[in-house]
């Protein structure tokens, strides 16, 4: 792995609907030395969070192994500060911070499509804002 050079590559996705819009990110590790273009130096795509204990570990761990969290902070920062996209720089952002031990659980607001901390599961989908925008509505 020493002559390899990680970057990186971002995709933004956009899907519509008869109701709504939404996009999706995925992000790709390659190795810019084995090629300058995309799929021919894909290695892998980069999980939301790195877990070393997996029952199932992800290709991204079984490639980097310990040194997986690491590899994945650097990717990170690095994408961060060269992307322009408000939207992408958020996102890395919050993956960063999946990262952490013990992350608070981010989630996006189904209505304004900000991302929120909650002390709950996954199964507050509005941001406390927009609930009590709609309960004063009432």
């Amino acid at each position: 792995m020493i002559d390899m050079d990680f970057k990186l590559k971002i995709f933004k996705r956009d899907y519509t609907n008869d109701n709504s819009a939404w996009n999706h990110l995925r992000f790709a590790v390659v190795d810019l030395n084995k090629s300058e273009k995309y799929p021919s130096n894909f290695v892998s795509i980069l999980p939301m969070r790195i877990d070393s204990e997996e029952k199932f570990p992800s290709t991204f761990t079984k490639f980097f192994g310990n040194k997986s969290l690491e590899t994945a902070r650097r990717l990170l920062n690095e994408a961060l500060k060269i992307e322009d996209d408000s939207e992408i720089k958020e996102e890395i952002a919050r993956r960063l911070n999946l990262l952490e031990p013990n992350p608070a659980i981010q989630i996006k607001c189904h209505v304004c499509k900000k991302f929120f901390q909650t002390q709950r599961s996954f199964k507050q989908k509005i941001c406390p804002e927009c609930i009590k925008r709609f309960s004063r509505q009432k």
